[in-house]
């Protein structure tokens, strides 16, 4: 089980070309307050002096009131030209040992941080993504940074990483992969127990429900008064409302007459994503801000 687990943890929330292509708003709005930084093939060429062209990276998250630390496996002597070029606003860890958690949990208590607001970057899979995933942190895989100036065995080295990669995410991984894809965030026992308001106060703009065994039993061609009142209530709390089900037309319709304001859509094709994509292009909502509640 214990490997198990390890190999689970080596699938990243999210994926970069490199540092500079990463989203920060989106990860500020979503709670995110700390950000932890791995060096070598991160945001400096393995032996190499750190990359400039990811210093404006750095200096933005920490003028935008962002707590920002390098991570390192490597010397102090390899990070030490770090403080010449951010003085102290950068916080700089060397000999981390990831995989390892131990020294990692050191760093959120010195930074007064928790690994539910930090996300961790890095190049390697069985190091950063593993130690970041197992403390509950939001891991984001980037490339490895290689120079085409680089000695063919470092540049051999990126080339060998990012396949290692790519093998075990299209194979062992992808069966990781599919399981969290499948696990819900929450559980209710049904659509009466969610907590709407906390929803609201989180965050969530958009509310997708499905209907067959969700809002009314399966076959069901009308809905009960007290689901609509329910739908009414979400939406005077300021949340869209919106019904995506596999069902037919004809079904789907006459429920649609029953609620006037509230958008219903048949023959979703579930689990496809395009009309779901749809709706939030239709709404200008990301994805990040929709909650999706249904049965299966």
């Amino acid at each position: 089980m214990r490997i198990l687990d390890i190999l689970d943890s080596a699938v990243p929330n999210d994926k970069a070309e490199n540092v500079r292509k990463i989203d920060y708003d989106k990860l500020r709005r979503l709670g995110y307050n700390t950000i932890l930084f791995d060096y070598d093939n991160t945001i400096a060429v393995w032996r190499e002096p750190f990359d400039m062209r990811n210093k404006s990276v750095i200096d933005d998250l920490i003028a935008a009131g962002m707590k920002v630390a390098v991570v390192t496996n490597g010397p102090q002597s390899r990070v030490r030209n770090l403080r010449d070029l951010f003085g102290e606003k950068l916080r700089i860890y060397h000999s981390m040992r990831k995989p390892g958690t131990k020294e990692l949990r050191k760093v959120l208590s010195d930074m007064k941080s928790r690994p539910e607001k930090t996300v961790i970057i890095g190049d390697l899979f069985f190091t950063d993504i593993i130690a970041g995933n197992r403390m509950g942190m939001y891991s984001i895989l980037v490339a490895p940074l290689v120079d085409i100036s680089q000695k063919w065995y470092k540049r051999l080295l990126g080339k060998m990483t990012i396949a290692a990669y790519f093998v075990f995410f299209f194979s062992i991984g992808w069966i990781f992969r599919t399981g969290r894809l499948a696990t819900p965030h929450l559980f209710a026992e049904g659509v009466m127990d969610i907590d709407f308001d906390a929803l609201k106060e989180s965050g969530y703009k958009l509310v997708i429900f499905d209907f067959d065994n969700t809002l009314e039993p399966w076959g069901a061609s009308s809905i009960s008064k007290e689901k609509r009142l329910l739908l009414s209530r979400v939406e005077r709390l300021g949340m869209e409302v919106v019904l995506i089900s596999n069902g037919k037309p004809g079904r789907l319709g006459r429920i649609d007459d029953e609620l006037d304001s509230i958008r219903v859509i048949s023959r979703a094709r579930k689990p496809l994503t395009f009309k779901a994509k749809r709706v939030l292009k239709d709404f200008d909502i990301p994805s990040y801000k929709t909650v999706v509640v249904g049965d299966q």
